[in-house]
Parts: C-alpha cells; structure tokens; sequence
C-alpha cells in the first residue's frame, strides 16, 4: 500500500548545509507535516555537523555507531547506539562521528524551513 503520508530513506529530501548528509523524511515538502519534522542523519567516519543552533526543539536518537555531541550547557556527551539526547531551543550544537560512523534519527518541532540554515557557530 503506498500512501503521501508514507516516506522511505531513498525519499528524503536531502540537506548538507552542516557538513554531513541529512535526510528530511517527514517534513512539509515530503508529507506536508505542519509542526514536526523527522530526519535521518548519516555520518561517515570522522565526518561531523558544525556547531549551529536554531529555535526549533530537537531531539536525537542514534540508531548505529559512535561519536560525540557538544551541547551547549552540557559540554560533550558520549553518542552511542540506543542513546537519546534532548536539544532544547536555542542551545548550540554539533557532533562528530568516530571510526564507524553515526547514524541518528532527529525529531524536530517545529520542522525547519527549507532553504534556511540555522545559525552557525564556527
């Protein structure tokens, strides 16, 4: 059964403008979602996303591999499989992905506007 509210990986709409490849699965260009957004960031090893921050919430899951995050109040935290972290609005962040890679799958509310970047910090 296929539907407009169904979206595969080879469907995501991709956005590199951090510095890794970013794929927006659910978003307003893909299903017309209007206040979340869910994406899936694949990092290869040694790859990394700047540091950035933006006003929509975010929240991290990593899905495979390993790396480090920095959060603003935070300092750095450990990304491994089966971890979640929590970015509220407005706090700066980035990661790196170590030997294996990362993949981690990223809720955000509401979801970005396409052709925006957040602000960038480095």
């Amino acid at each position: 059964m296929t539907s407009e509210l169904v979206v595969t990986e080879q469907d995501g709409r991709p956005f590199t403008g951090l510095g890794s490849l970013v794929l927006r699965l659910i978003h307003p260009k893909t299903v017309g979602s209007q206040e979340l957004g869910v994406s899936l960031c694949v990092m290869e090893p040694g790859g990394r996303v700047v540091r950035h921050r933006h006003a929509y919430e975010e929240a991290y899951y990593v899905l495979s591999g390993e790396g480090t995050m920095f959060l603003e109040g935070e300092g750095e935290i450990d990304l491994r499989e089966g971890v979640a972290v929590y970015i509220p609005s407005n706090r700066a962040h980035g990661q790196s992905a170590g030997d294996r890679g990362l993949r981690l799958l990223c809720a955000l509310s509401p979801p970005p506007v396409e052709g925006e970047l957040p602000e960038i910090l480095e």
